[in-house]
């Protein structure tokens, strides 16, 4: 169904063949969830070229119209071979993810093929998830959701940031997740302001410090991701401050999604907030982004006139980090519904005191 969309989506712009390069689209469309292959993709037959790992997996799950090819010399000798075979003199590629060394090969060695920029389509359409798609994105929120809830009664003054990430991590698996989506942040005192702070293997937690919190879990090829900063047995008056505002700025930004808001509008409803409340020049990334396969994926939460659309997931997480202090930040996975939305993640947003 989804390689058929794409498939009718190119032909409408005369955008065939198409290759897609991105491991990620390529699942998206085929299920494949190998480290190496290529899909080129045609009006009525689509050839998925691959090495002799794959054989027998790919075979076994690729669907009819789709025709499996075993590379024998290389990629670009295979890829020669379904063009000659189609006639074909032009081929779309895929722009985001085809490494420039990659284009200059097959420029170099495909003589008589004009390569043209295809634009991100398959990007594009994994924006809008189906029924099934969204099922499984409940389920991933549902088990961070519940890693949240499982640190708020186990941290203590004294843990180390990387015995948390580990208990993260250990806490995914053992409830159904494949793994981490990502690296958590696990983020306490002054590290709390900075956004993407590199959890320390050695740090341990302090009476006073705020502890930012950030993660999510991979689950059945579909990512999680949630933010909570929580405070270790007590919580500084500038950084509560600060605190009421991101929360403020992060319910008013959830409040406003919807279908046919744009991007920019979303991200300017927080950052008003943010910027009257006198620290908008501490509040320097997008609000949000799209997940599912991937953690980061379109639309990006920013300026800019992309309307969001039924079952678009996003995430709202604004945040306000003073350097040398520590920082805030809450993030909850929104689903965009017919007439509004629905939060994915319902963690509590209260000010959370723990220890």
């Amino acid at each position: 169904m989804r390689l058929k969309k794409l498939i009718k989506e190119l032909g409408a712009r005369n955008a065939l063949p198409y290759l897609v390069t991105d491991p990620v689209n390529i699942r998206y469309l085929t299920g494949f969830a190998g480290t190496y292959a290529y899909l080129v993709v045609g009006a009525n037959r689509s050839h998925f070229i691959t090495d002799s790992r794959y054989e027998e997996y790919a075979g076994s799950i690729l669907p009819k119209s789709v025709e499996l090819l075993l590379q024998k010399k290389d990629f670009i000798d295979s890829l020669r071979s379904v063009l000659k075979e189609r006639g074909a003199k032009e081929l779309f590629i895929e722009e985001h993810s085809t490494p420039l060394s990659l284009y200059r090969a097959i420029k170099t060695r495909l003589k008589g093929v004009a390569l043209t920029p295809g634009g991100d389509e398959v990007n594009r359409l994994r924006m809008i998830k189906d029924e099934d798609e969204i099922d499984v994105i409940r389920h991933a929120a549902k088990i961070v959701d519940a890693c949240g809830e499982h640190l708020k009664k186990i941290v203590r003054p004294g843990d180390g940031e990387w015995d948390i990430a580990v208990e993260i991590e250990h806490f995914f698996r053992k409830h159904g997740a494949r793994k981490s989506g990502f690296d958590s942040i696990v983020a306490s005192g002054p590290g709390s302001s900075m956004p993407h702070y590199v959890t320390s293997m050695t740090k341990k937690l302090h009476s006073g410090d705020p502890l930012l919190v950030d993660m999510g879990c991979e689950f059945q090829g579909y990512n999680s991701d949630l933010t909570r900063t929580l405070f270790i047995t007590s919580i500084d008056p500038a950084l509560e401050a600060i605190y009421r505002v991101v929360r403020e700025a992060q319910e008013a930004a959830v409040s406003a999604v919807k279908p046919g808001v744009t991007t920019g509008k979303l991200d300017a409803v927080a950052r008003g907030i943010i910027d009257d409340a006198g620290y908008g020049t501490y509040f320097g990334h997008s609000l949000g982004h799209g997940i599912g396969m991937e953690v980061h994926e379109l639309p990006a939460l920013k300026e800019g006139e992309t309307a969001l659309k039924k079952n678009m997931v996003v995430t709202i997480e604004p945040g306000i980090y003073l350097p040398g202090v520590g920082g805030v930040r809450i993030e909850d996975m929104v689903l965009v519904t017919a007439k509004g939305c629905e939060s994915l993640t319902g963690s509590s947003k209260e000010i959370i005191i723990i220890g």
